[in-house]
């Protein structure tokens, strides 16, 4: 029997977290609060905590538990959280899915075991050694682009019989993969767009929300989308597509940059952060970089609507 879960609290727009860090490259927790409040505040239904965008795997395991504790005590159960718990490791993976657990975080996540080659009955054993070893849900964590790791529909199909296993976070522009998820594993399983700049494309597939890291710096557009898809009626392709328009203007810009590094310094210009501190090795942003970031921003109605004065 499938896990009874409040399936409505699961759908809408997620924000994977990005991780705010001090000038030294430790955690700035100050920061942190301030985002979660800030994300809240333009209407973000749940948090994404430890994944990619978070620098999940450039933490260690311990400063990955204390973000985790330290979201959930600011979210104060207002919204929905995700711990990204994922490892190469299944006995790690494990670990951080008992702490999470502990925290009553409301779902786990894992991104599939990378870098070694394993096969689709190895992937599907670690996904369920975790599963066995706590009671909370268990969401995949799809993204062939990072991992280099494609599985297959008949995989999803499988795993989606597992009492704790209730979706997928789908990082994926393939939208004819996600509609087939969608039809062979049923309407109960959850499925959350991965990429932001086909959200629309992901809504009218099948998904029941979306999970992305540029909420963090524009999380009122993708809300405002997601509203106006659930409204009743028929929405205005229109409309729709002039709103992710500008949410893709953003993204395009974003792209020429490190993506990480250029989400935290535009929540920097916002107000939201104290320092845009990325941790080696990702890339820290030269003079001239900063310089056409900041012009961007300046010249970006959506970006300067979404910062912390803006309210």
């Amino acid at each position: 029997m499938k896990k009874l879960i409040n399936r409505d609290a699961f759908r809408g727009i997620f924000t994977a977290l990005v991780t705010p860090m001090q000038e030294n490259g430790e955690i700035d927790y100050a920061s942190l609060d301030r985002l979660v409040e800030h994300q809240i505040s333009q209407g973000i239904r749940g948090f994404y905590v430890g994944g990619s965008t978070g620098e999940g795997f450039i933490l260690t395991s311990e400063e990955r538990q204390q973000v985790l504790e330290a979201v959930v005590k600011a979210a104060k159960g207002r919204v929905t959280i995700i711990a990204h718990i994922g490892c190469i490791s299944t006995r790690e993976s494990i670990r951080l899915a008992k702490h999470a657990e502990l925290q009553e975080v409301d779902a786990v996540s894992a991104v599939v075991p990378f870098y070694y080659k394993v096969t689709m009955k190895e992937i599907r054993e670690h996904y369920e050694a975790i599963m066995d070893t706590v009671d909370v849900p268990m969401l995949v964590y799809h993204f062939p682009g990072a991992t280099g790791v494609s599985l297959s529909l008949d995989f999803y199909e499988q795993l989606s019989r597992h009492p704790k296993c209730v979706g997928v976070k789908f990082t994926s522009l393939n939208l004819f993969e996600m509609q087939q998820i969608r039809s062979r594993c049923g309407d109960d399983f959850l499925i959350y767009n991965g990429h932001d700049e086909v959200y629309i494309g992901g809504a009218y597939s099948g998904s029941d929300g979306a999970i992305g890291s540029t909420y963090n710096m524009m999380p009122r557009l993708f809300t405002t989308m997601y509203e106006f898809i659930c409204s009743e009626g028929r929405p205005d392709m229109n409309t729709l597509q002039k709103l992710q328009a500008e949410a893709n203007a953003v993204i395009a810009h974003m792209i020429q940059f490190d993506v990480i590094a250029y989400e935290k310094y535009m929540l920097y210009l916002q107000g939201v952060l104290a320092t845009p501190t990325v941790r080696q090795p990702l890339k820290q942003f030269t003079a001239e970089e900063r310089s056409r970031i900041e012009a961007f921003y300046r010249q970006s109605e959506v970006l300067r609507s979404s910062g912390a004065a803006a309210k």
